[in-house]
């Protein structure tokens, strides 16, 4: 089952997918909230089970879903509901972190930590404008939050809480989003500015530095990169990632999915692979990986794309 939120009106819509193909087979949408709640990060816990942790953006709210997931028909259940301390607002990214959720907070620039078995534990950090992802790196335990209008990366050495600014080069590009972690780093993507994309991403490694890409295929070069994923772990196909190129801030790029792979020291592109959305300008979203599929979210449109990926493709 997929589970995705409508922003607007607010809803948490549930998708089941036939266990052999992974065809979307039926989908039902349930309020989450009231109608202006704006519901958007959505995040699969680990310290319960089954659960979804889900942030309301408007309503400044974090959420601990039941999703029912063995009925489509049956309605979400809220278990928790933890308001944003006082100071904080827009709830946007939210990831688990053993006790602690990380937050992004839009609409009061700031990420937040706090320990959902005891709200009242909280840390704000002040970040820059505005704070999309929040990240923790797999080697060197320090979270990263992606400031999309400051063109920049906020460090948080957690629990120290001296934070810096890790400004993006101009020459590679501008507009980081999505952070993301896999293949033993933290990786960024650059989505460009209203004149078009670099078709640029980045690695993290465990001291800050970051090594850049590029994009060389006629389709991606110029892609704006919105969002990241990597693939499950029983996939069966090469180390790599896939990125999703969106218009979202730009008409003169395609909305797109591109599989890259790189070589063992993880210093090279070695190879490239870019695939059209069915829906151009449709401001593509986010990106799921599963062992069959790539799913990706058509903003504009209301859509879901799946690109199905065949098995045994390397």
């Amino acid at each position: 089952m997929l589970l995705i939120t409508q922003w607007y009106p607010s809803r948490l819509l549930k998708l089941s997918l036939d266990p052999r193909t992974e065809q979307v087979t039926g989908l039902a949408q349930f309020p989450l909230g009231d109608d202006t709640d704006l519901p958007h990060g959505l995040a699969a816990s680990t310290r319960y089970p089954g659960r979804i942790w889900a942030t309301l953006e408007g309503a400044h709210h974090l959420l601990l879903l039941d999703p029912a997931p063995h009925s489509l028909k049956a309605a979400p259940r809220v278990l928790r509901d933890i308001p944003i301390p006082d100071g904080g607002k827009g709830p946007h990214y939210v990831g688990e972190y053993g006790d602690l959720l990380w937050v992004s907070l839009k609409g009061s620039n700031q990420v937040l930590a706090i320990d959902h078995r005891h709200p009242e534990r909280h840390w704000f950090f002040d970040a820059r404008s505005q704070p999309i992802f929040v990240g923790r790196h797999p080697a060197s335990g320090e979270f990263y939050a992606s400031q999309d209008k400051a063109s920049s990366l906020l460090r948080i050495p957690f629990p120290s809480g001296r934070t810096r600014q890790i400004a993006i080069p101009p020459e590679r590009g501008a507009t980081p989003v999505g952070v993301i972690a896999g293949l033993g780093a933290l990786w960024v993507a650059l989505l460009g500015t209203e004149r078009g994309g670099t078709g640029t991403f980045g690695r993290i490694d465990e001291h800050g530095r970051i090594t850049w890409y590029r994009l060389s295929s006629p389709m991606a070069r110029s892609a704006g990169l919105l969002h990241i994923a990597f693939d499950p772990p029983a996939s069966g196909r090469r180390p790599g990632l896939w990125l999703l190129g969106s218009s979202i801030i730009s008409d003169r790029v395609l909305d797109l999915i591109v599989r890259v792979e790189l070589d063992r020291s993880h210093r090279h592109i070695v190879s490239e692979e870019a695939v059209a959305l069915p829906t151009q300008l449709s401001k593509a979203h986010r990106l799921l990986v599963t062992r069959r599929s790539v799913f990706a979210t058509e903003m504009h449109t209301s859509a879901l794309a799946q690109l199905a990926v065949p098995q045994g493709h390397r």
